[in-house]
């Protein structure tokens, strides 16, 4: 079974643990093969094919560490697959289906709300006005000009808490 999900889980523990007995070319191998099961469902039970796949020449014995972790598919085509990776694949699909539902049930009623047009007139207010709002309600538009003022320094207390600037002032400190 393919996915259409471009990513898979992988625990990377579980993973060292279970290729820890294999040669860095077995384990590369194995790590290609498993993507590419991922993504096309399963892979060839042929040493020659999955060498290809991989880009790397498979001995007899690399093939057979390989294999022995891989089991066949109970589908029409066949191939091998890994039955983790395969229940990883049913839980992260049920999870993206759920997600897609999801987002399916809320862009159906935020269309819904006003006339299938999302929260009202898409271009602003319903009659064309140009500074109308999404929520099809026109917007105020109004400007306050205020002049901003800084309050005025106040002297340096003498005594208390704090540190004296390169001037000499005395500075509060934040405790």
């Amino acid at each position: 079974m393919a996915t259409d999900l471009p990513w898979f889980p992988m625990y990377p523990a579980d993973f060292l643990v279970s290729t820890a007995t294999m040669t860095p070319l077995q384990g590369w191998a194995y790590t290609q093969l498993l993507m590419y099961a991922w993504t096309n469902g399963s892979v060839p039970d042929d040493r020659e094919a999955c060498s290809a796949l991989t880009r790397c020449k498979l001995t007899e014995a690399d093939w057979q560490a390989i294999r022995s972790r891989l089991h066949p598919m109970a589908t029409p085509l066949g191939g091998l697959s890994h039955p983790r990776m395969e229940r990883e694949r049913q839980a992260a699909q049920r999870k993206h289906d759920t997600a897609v539902e999801a987002g399916k049930r809320g862009a159906e009623a935020r269309w819904e709300r006003r006339n299938r047009v999302a929260n009202g007139h898409p271009n602003g207010h319903p009659n064309g006005e140009a500074n109308g709002h999404p929520n099809g309600e026109t917007i105020a538009i109004t400007t306050t000009i205020t002049d901003i003022q800084t309050p005025p320094q106040s002297p340096p207390q003498a005594g208390g808490r704090g540190r004296r600037s390169r001037r000499g002032e005395r500075e509060s400190l934040p405790f």
